[in-house]
């Protein structure tokens, strides 16, 4: 007989899983860079117009290099959690909180771009990105306490 009850066994084992849904601050930081690049696309293709196919390119490297690390961390855990995000009910309405705002975020540095006004576009980069950056640290946190609770859907 255990000297843990099961119910107790079970939360812990939750929560040692939910420990592989946080991720290292390192990848925020890559993000966040990430984020700032692809947010001020409209702002960099109007600054250096000739850069334009070394950022189409430094786009694909980014989404490469993320998939890799997905890949890669996947495997070198042996944690394989569901990839979508529609299978955390908690982080569902953040998420398309967050995808909606970076969206609005974006068209409204394209508008700012396409009417002259860079000095704007360049102070709403700032908002835009960090946005992005704080709502995914909330998915995340979010997706983490779906699994806690064992509510994530295959």
């Amino acid at each position: 007989m255990a000297s843990t009850p099961e119910l107790d066994q079970v939360a812990e084992a939750r929560s040692r899983i939910a420990a592989h849904a946080s991720l290292p601050g390192s990848y925020w930081v890559f993000l966040a860079f990430a984020g700032t690049l692809i947010a001020g696309l409209p702002i960099w293709r109007a600054l250096l117009p000739t850069a334009g196919a070394y950022l189409d390119w430094g786009l694909v490297v980014l989404a490469a290099a993320s998939a890799v690390y997905a890949i890669v961390r996947r495997r070198r855990t042996g944690v394989y959690l569901p990839r979508r995000v529609t299978s955390y009910p908690g982080a569902r309405i953040l998420w398309v909180a967050t995808l909606a705002a970076t969206g609005a975020g974006f068209l409204g540095i394209q508008a700012l771009v396409d009417h002259g006004h860079m000095g704007l576009a360049l102070a709403a980069l700032v908002p835009v990105a960090t946005v992005m950056l704080v709502g995914y640290m909330l998915v995340r946190a979010a997706m983490r306490r779906s699994i806690e609770a064992g509510r994530v859907k295959p």
